[in-house]
């Protein structure tokens, strides 16, 4: 009887709302089979692609049973850009189904079939990408032990993706992995010298590297260097090292001397083999062409380069080109200077997978098989890869659901997503100035200088002053100065410490022409060169004129913020005001939402039933504000039915910047584009986060003068959401809430009992009983924080237990920063990174995250996403 699984039926149903509908065979290795299939949600077609391995559910011998649980063990602890994601485990019927990724390009055995060969531009692509991977193995203390082309998989990118883990161990000493094992195990042509040594001390994760050699050669040749038609042959060739290249003359390839150099520099013993790092700080990779990007046509027929010149001065004097630099940046590996590495992916965040083992078996979640039946096995820590629902790769969100402050006791679900990457930089990367390696070791070189995009110039020859009382009594004032230079907006935001000067000025001034850039610095009219604080260039995009919402230009945002402040100020020391009755106040309130800003931007849902996306700026398109009112009219069970997605009645909006926010047509692309993205994060808030509640009086999304979203800010914990009436929601990570109106006087604050707070404050954490008993206060800030002489006792003690006059500082501080940067969501250097040091509940998913979207001056733009 065969150990192989047979095919799989045309549907194959996980315990949950998904399916597959199964396809084509992919491949098969020892005891499993893998198929191509189609997600199915609730029997509707998805679009997204998924590889499933199969397995028998009941293995013969026992030790195969139980190699397969070691192998989901360890690959669903695995994130990495070049392995083979594991999404999630599950029976069906007679055997078990692996969820992986999907690589649409098979194989690099398969690309060496149908080719013969590799050229030296990609041998250094694959090899650099394979390096990465095996860097973050050996890291988490595992050894694949079978590493070779046939386990070299290609993505629709052709980016390398190594897979197949089953014979993969791990070994548990920290330092230099230290233990051995002694199975033989592996490919005969791959297997490294110890591995054969008999009555010898085993072996460890030096294996791979020796495999990394033999994969090169293969690549390269077409064939194995030890390559014989007998085993016992292949095993006395390795044993003596002997093998030779073919001669020029004979090989169609142009195989590089440097590539040889390579290889004979890991066919070695394994105490004098190069570690990753160093593998791909080798000549043959360092001031070499690297190809960024391969076309999926590269799987079958040998690329052209066209026009690869040798190495400029300059890449020989720094000692790397571009575009290693980049993919080794890009995969975690590489000595970009003497004794300074780029850092592993995942940086200290990871470690080793033992650890996560002990977890996971502590938590009774370890993989037994056949996996029960009402239950999908998941990666462990728990991470959102997988490709549900059909959205596209939400993998690094941050989402959640709070249900109307009228609607107490009902459930409340607030996660972070995990984002496995290294934290990107406060200024992207898209024009190089510089490369100057940090002077810290072990740490990859600081991002190159963005010139990213800024506002529009204003009229010439105008002056703004702000009057700014923190400015006064700081003594710091910023100046803000924009220049024209060839048709393209410079502006230069240098901050000065003048005690005696009390004002904060902007001032736009028009420069010649003939003014440069020179070595990030501007040339001035009288030759002086001033430094630049921050330097942004770009043709700003106008979207067609509509309506301007009053009050959203940068002055008139800052003239409210800058009230807003004050009167805050003045009702924390105890002085009333009177220019306000006592009486409820309105105030829009964001009840869910998805936070994707890093590549998308951020979807939300507000009280009134509106449902909107602020959609990220991009190099050719401002922040785009997209809003449909009574938005969950357009779902169906929880769906959106794309058969009328096309006749939902969005309404555009375009952050114009001096302007402030504009109605707008927007181009057919970008209509496509934006629509997508609400589409997605509406679905994903609807499916994962539930209805919404609706407001008491209904209808009022029906209002096209209502206000909405217009700006979003994520400081730590904290997220901070501004309406385009001028209203601030403040939202803590202990689960309270504050939204205020836009003079500052009124607030509508969701806040824990008094036995909660203390809880969280004692322990660390909220049972969910405090969170279901929480209770909204409305009323003037000044009454929240001192009461009437009947509520004093009882406000105050609620109030102060929830830190109310605390997080208020918080927000006066935040808004001194943007009033003193001159722009809604601006800080200065130095609280780039604040954040709320109150209280908060952690849970096991990231918590930190600093984006903006929608920020005075303009984000750093993204490229064009679609959906």
């Amino acid at each position: 009887m065969s150990v192989h699984a047979g095919a799989p039926p045309p549907l194959v149903s996980e315990p949950s709302d998904y399916q597959y509908a199964t396809g084509a065979q992919l491949g098969k290795g020892g005891f499993a089979i893998c198929h191509r299939a189609e997600l199915l949600d609730q029997s509707r077609p998805t679009g997204r692609i998924v590889a499933l391995k199969i397995v028998k559910s009941k293995m013969e011998p026992p030790k195969l049973a139980q190699k397969f649980v070691t192998e989901l063990q360890i690959h669903s602890k695995l994130h990495h850009p070049n392995i083979v994601e594991f999404y999630r485990a599950f029976s069906f019927q007679a055997c078990t189904y692996v969820v992986l990724e999907i690589c649409d390009n098979g194989s690099l055995a398969d690309m060496i079939r149908k080719r013969k060969y590799c050229t030296m531009p990609e041998i250094r692509r694959f090899i650099i990408q394979t390096c990465g991977a095996v860097k973050y193995l050996h890291h988490r203390n595992i050894v694949h032990r079978d590493l070779k082309t046939g386990n070299l998989f290609l993505d629709k990118d052709m980016n390398i993706k190594v897979g197949d883990f089953g014979l993969a161990a791990v070994l548990l000493s920290q330092n230099d992995m230290g233990a051995r094992r002694t199975t033989m195990c592996g490919t005969p042509n791959y297997l490294a010298p110890e591995i054969l040594e008999k009555g010898g001390k085993g072996h460890n994760e030096k294996v791979d590297l020796w495999a990394i050699g033999i994969i090169a050669y293969t690549l390269a040749v077409g064939k194995a260097p030890f390559h014989a038609a007998k085993r016992e042959d292949i095993y006395k060739k390795l044993q003596t090292c002997d093998y030779t290249w073919p001669e020029l003359s004979k090989t169609p390839n142009d195989i590089s001397n440097d590539l040889k150099d390579l290889v004979g520099s890991l066919l070695v013993h394994e105490d004098d083999r190069p570690v990753p790092d160093q593998i791909v700080s080798h000549a043959f990779f360092k001031t070499a062409f690297v190809p960024l990007q391969l076309g999926s046509e590269c799987a079958n027929r040998a690329p052209r380069w066209s026009s690869v010149r040798p190495p400029t001065a300059e890449v020989l004097r720094r000692g790397y080109s571009d575009s290693w630099y980049d993919l080794c940046k890009e995969s975690g590996v590489g000595e970009y200077a003497p004794g300074k590495v780029f850092p592993v992916i995942g940086g200290r965040k990871i470690r080793s997978v033992v650890r996560d083992c002990e977890k996971e078996l502590n938590a009774g979640r370890q993989p037994v098989v056949p996996i029960p039946a009402d239950t999908v096995y998941l990666p462990f820590p728990e991470r959102n890869n997988l490709p549900y629902p059909a959205t596209e790769g939400l993998s690094d969100i941050v989402e959640a659901e709070e249900k109307s402050s009228s609607a107490e006791g009902q459930a409340l679900m607030e996660t972070t997503g995990n984002n496995d990457r290294t934290k990107e930089p406060a200024v992207r990367s898209t024009t190089r100035i510089s490369r100057a390696p940090p002077s810290k070791e072990n740490v990859a070189p600081d991002q190159p200088v963005e010139i990213a995009p800024l506002e529009r110039p204003r009229r010439r020859g105008t002056v703004r002053k702000t009057s700014d009382p923190v400015a006064k009594e700081s003594g710091r004032q910023t100046t803000r100065t924009s220049r024209a230079v060839k048709g393209v907006q410079v502006t230069v935001a240098v901050a000065e410490d003048l005690p005696q000067k009390q004002e904060a000025i902007t001032r736009t001034t028009e420069v010649p022409a003939e003014s440069a850039i020179k070595s990030n610095k501007i040339v001035q009219p009288d030759g002086n060169d001033q430094k630049l604080a921050r330097t942004t260039i770009r043709k700003s995009p106008v979207p067609p004129s509509g309506p301007i919402i009053p009050n959203t230009d940068p002055e008139a945002v800052l003239a409210r913020v800058s009230e807003f402040r004050n009167n805050v100020a003045q009702a924390l020391a105890n002085r009333r005001s009177t220019s306000r009755k006592e009486q409820r106040t309105q105030l829009p309130y964001v009840s869910k939402w998805v936070d994707y800003s890093r590549k998308y931007g951020v979807g939300y849902v507000l009280e009134d039933g509106t449902i909107g996306t602020l959609v990220n700026a991009t190099q050719r398109h401002p922040v785009t504000h997209v809003l449909v009112r009574n938005g969950y009219t357009y779902f169906k069970d929880g769906k959106i039915d794309s058969s009328f997605i096309n006749k939902i009645p969005f309404e555009f909006y375009a952050d114009c910047a001096d302007d402030g926010i504009r109605s707008t047509t927007v181009e057919k692309d970008r209509k496509r584009s934006a629509g997508g993205v609400w589409a997605q994060f509406s679905r994903y808030m609807c499916q994962q986060l539930g209805q919404a509640e609706t407001s008491a009086d209904g209808g009022a999304g029906d209002n096209k003068n209502s206000p909405f979203i217009r700006f979003y800010q994520r400081l730590g914990t904290v997220g901070i959401w501004g309406f385009t009436d001028g209203c601030f929601q403040f939202n803590f990570q202990d689960h309270t809430k504050l939204v205020m109106s836009p003079d500052g006087k009124y607030c509508n604050f969701t806040c824990l009992p008094v036995e909660g707070a203390q809880h969280l404050k004692e322990n660390g954490d909220l049972p969910f009983k405090y969170i279901r008993q929480r209770k909204t206060l409305s009323g003037l800030v000044h009454t929240l924080l001192f009461g009437t002489a009947d509520e004093a006792v009882a406000y105050r003690a609620v109030t102060e237990a929830n830190l109310l006059p605390e997080k208020l500082r918080f927000i006066i501080k935040l808004m001194n920063e943007w009033v003193g940067s001159g722009g809604l969501g601006c800080l200065s250097p130095e609280a780039q990174r604040m954040k709320w040091e109150g209280p908060q509940v952690f849970d096991n998913k990231k918590n930190d995250e600093w984006v903006t979207v929608g920020r005075f001056g303009g984000d750093d733009p993204r490229e064009e996403e679609r959906p």
